[in-house]
């Protein structure tokens, strides 16, 4: 069975069932796999905030329970993902912004590919619905529609 199609302006076929390209989720070619939370809540950021650290030997990340407000609060710049959260060519992520001076990311990106894709639930995601909170030297905090994660420095 073939989808029904129409004509463009420049006379090429479409599909008349799919949605404008800036609305449809962005396709992932291999999705990262998800963070897996431990039980426990924590007090982290002076307090400021508590969180279920990840289920690691040496955690990075973690899951933000309550105090999303302070993480908004103290950002310094925020940012729309990528529409390929591998990051392998997003400029803002390479170009010193969110780098080290030595031009190294200042967060992993494998760990801030692996937070956008646990909270995008989905092997593909729609960026404009995520948001990252730079914050400095301190943890960025990914926003997604319903969670937030922090990432430590390197």
């Amino acid at each position: 069975m073939t989808e029904p199609t129409s004509k463009a302006r420049d006379g090429s076929a479409t599909n008349s069932s799919e949605l404008p390209v800036d609305e449809q989720p962005i396709p992932v070619v291999k999705s990262p796999s998800p963070f897996v939370w431990q039980d426990e809540v924590v007090p982290a950021l002076d307090g400021a905030i508590t969180v279920r650290p990840e289920s690691a030997r040496y955690p990075i990340a973690a899951k933000v329970v309550d105090g999303a407000e302070y993480l908004v609060a103290t950002a310094r710049e925020t940012f729309t993902p990528p529409a390929d959260y591998q990051f392998q060519s997003w400029d803002v992520l390479q170009s010193g912004r969110l780098a080290l001076r030595s031009g190294d990311p200042q967060f992993p990106p494998a760990d801030v590919s692996r937070a956008i894709a646990t909270l995008a639930k989905h092997p593909a995601y729609q960026p404009e619905r995520f948001t990252i909170f730079y914050r400095g030297c301190e943890p960025v905090y990914i926003e997604g529609p319903d969670a937030g994660i922090v990432i430590a420095l390197w």
